[in-house]
């Protein structure tokens, strides 16, 4: 399901802060799961199973946007959903999308293929706020998601589907707040960077392989 889907529910949430216990490192997780993420060979395959369990590991930095931002949460989660459903039958994360390009299943907005897209898209907004915030301590949240959305969804969007969002980027919680919720400014500028700096290598992987298989669907929802 792509995030126009949700462009109801964008209107009618407002931000809180989500907390959690101050003892969480919700970023280290993240790192630690990227491990065994791509094969050893030369291929360097990203593997369906362990790549599912990382993008899963997402969902509570999303809830520590706020309530505004759980749309975009089940958004995540529906497509990863829909690409579990085929992690018994396909060890290779691709395979799942070349066989759908043999079916000419690709197209449908229900396909693997366009679920696969817009989770890349929404990781990549997630990715480049975590940059923007270790990258400055002065950096708001307001600020740092609205690069972000810039950067990685609003070319993506139609009217409809900015508009809404522009709703949902009023409503996000004080640095001071999400970053705690993270686990500090420490964890922040340690773990963060090293997320940003492990994750966003396979982000790229996975948009180079859409753009070589003409799976990089540029249409505005």
């Amino acid at each position: 399901r792509k995030a126009a889907d949700d462009d109801d529910a964008f209107g009618g949430f407002h931000g809180t802060e989500f907390m959690v216990d101050k003892e969480v490192n919700l970023i280290k997780p993240i790192v630690d799961s990227l491990v065994n993420l791509s094969s050893e060979d030369e291929s360097r395959t990203i593997r369906t199973k362990s790549f599912l369990r990382s993008c899963r590991l997402f969902l509570p930095v999303l809830d520590a946007l706020g309530v505004a931002f759980k749309p975009a949460k089940a958004d995540v989660s529906g497509n990863v959903e829909r690409l579990a459903k085929k992690e018994e039958e396909f060890e290779n994360l691709f395979d799942i999308l070349l066989d759908e390009k043999k079916s000419n299943a690709f197209a449908a907005n229900t396909s693997c293929s366009k679920g696969l897209l817009w989770l890349k898209r929404f990781l990549e907004f997630v990715v480049v706020l975590v940059s923007k915030l270790a990258e400055n301590r002065e950096t708001e949240t307001k600020e740092a998601a609205s690069i972000a959305y810039a950067e990685k969804l609003k070319p993506f969007h139609g009217w409809v589907s900015s508009s809404a969002f522009s709703v949902v980027l009023q409503f996000p919680p004080a640095r001071k707040g999400f970053v705690e919720n993270l686990g500090g400014e420490t964890v922040l500028e340690t773990d963060g960077k090293e997320l940003v700096e492990k994750f966003g290598p396979v982000l790229k992987r996975i948009d180079d392989f859409l753009t070589k298989e003409d799976l990089n669907d540029p249409s505005k929802v």
